[in-house]
């Protein structure tokens, strides 16, 4: 099996054009969901635990199913006819974590860094932001990649590959403290850029949860892996360093009126009230959290909406045992390690995600929108 792992490397760098592998520091995976349509990957996964091959990288995997709201969620749940058994696998080969934002836990690779990681938002947040490299990988090479410590020496590992190609420049009319104006901007820079790499101009004092959001959002409607912010992340300290001295291929304004007709494009507006609303995809940060129980202090969820706080499980616990329990209790809102998409959350949908609404059918809202919708009942148009 473990030769069978190295060849897939090889034979994917071949047609890459690679020269090498090269070892990795870390890797993520997706092959971890317990959908029953994964059959033959998880037949793959389970070999290999057979064979005991251990990962020899750091390597966390996606969110899975919350087990605690089995009751609300019981319609759901029989969809995961493979959890058990792709859990046991995990373990055995030692993959852990289980978040879309694995470095709010220890899988946290340092700038220049090489790994293997699979989920888009995750990978644009590791290039974009930390600095490392990673290519988009697919499940399966993911995992062959940790267990063999190597990966393929090509695209994103690749320093001319990591040049901006367009420069996107923020108009002064958008408020740029507004995150759903800067989520909406990642929707229309992913249109525009496909695989290109983006570098953008105007997102001043952008937090990296906010770089998260929008990152997330750029590889959702393009293939986008990395993006520049100028003065912001670690390799665009100034245009030159962004571009490596070249020029842009294109240079393109986003205006507030590019935000209203990508709101548009991608939400669904349903008729009825949502029967869910979540937020957060990627997975809310502990501040992140902590700002949204604020928001609700005070207010109650109506009885026939589920309203889901979607984070990793050690900030699920941490806000759990925390002062902060007392507005998640009297709110009625849910706090789950559970992801909106890989847990097909029932329509009519509501969130504040970018991506969420771009792959499912979902209506796409502001925050404060969101829970007055689930507080107070009242459409927003």
């Amino acid at each position: 099996m473990l030769s069978k792992l190295l060849r897939l490397i090889v034979k994917l760098g071949d047609t890459f054009g690679a020269e090498k592998l090269i070892e990795i520091s870390s890797a993520h995976t997706v092959l971890n969901f317990g959908l029953n349509f994964v059959n033959a990957s998880a037949k793959v996964l389970h070999q290999m635990a057979e064979d005991n091959l251990k990962v020899k990288v750091r390597t966390t995997a996606d969110p899975i199913i919350d087990m605690d709201y089995a009751d609300d969620l019981e319609v759901i749940y029989p969809m995961f006819s493979l959890h058990d058994q792709m859990m046991k696998d995990l373990e055995q080969i030692g993959v852990y974590g289980f978040t879309c934002t694995p470095y709010f836990l220890d899988n946290k690779p340092k700038i220049g860094e090489h790994c293997a990681w699979s989920e888009s938002s995750a990978v644009i947040y590791l290039n974009s932001v930390l600095g490392a490299r990673s290519n988009r990988e697919g499940g399966l090479v993911d995992l062959a990649c940790a267990i063999t410590g190597k990966t393929a020496y090509h695209g994103l590992h690749i320093t001319e590959n990591r040049k901006g190609q367009i420069l996107f420049k923020i108009s002064a009319d958008i408020n740029l403290t507004n995150v759903f104006n800067l989520t909406s901007i990642g929707l229309k820079i992913g249109e525009i850029a496909g695989n290109k790499i983006p570098v953008i101009d105007g997102l001043r004092n952008i937090s990296t949860d906010n770089l998260k959001n929008l990152g997330a959002a750029s590889a959702s409607t393009g293939a986008v892996a990395l993006i520049h912010v100028l003065n912001i992340t670690p390799e665009a300290k100034d245009l030159n360093e962004a571009f490596q001295y070249d020029k842009p291929e294109e240079i393109i304004e986003i205006n507030m009126k590019d935000l209203k007709e990508v709101r548009e494009k991608y939400s669904t507006e349903w008729t009825q009230t949502p029967q869910n609303i979540s937020i957060g995809c990627p997975q809310l940060s502990e501040e992140e959290v902590i700002n949204v129980l604020k928001k609700l202090k005070g207010k109650k969820i109506l009885q026939n909406i589920n309203f889901w706080i979607c984070t990793n499980k050690k900030v699920k616990e941490s806000i759990k045992n925390s002062e902060f329990n007392d507005i998640l209790i009297s709110s009625g809102a849910k706090i789950t390690s559970l992801c909106p998409l890989l847990t097909p959350l029932p329509r009519p949908l509501t969130t504040n995600s970018a991506k969420t609404c771009f792959y499912s059918h979902a209506s796409y809202r502001n925050l404060d929108e969101c829970i007055k919708i689930a507080t107070e009942g009242i459409k927003i148009d």
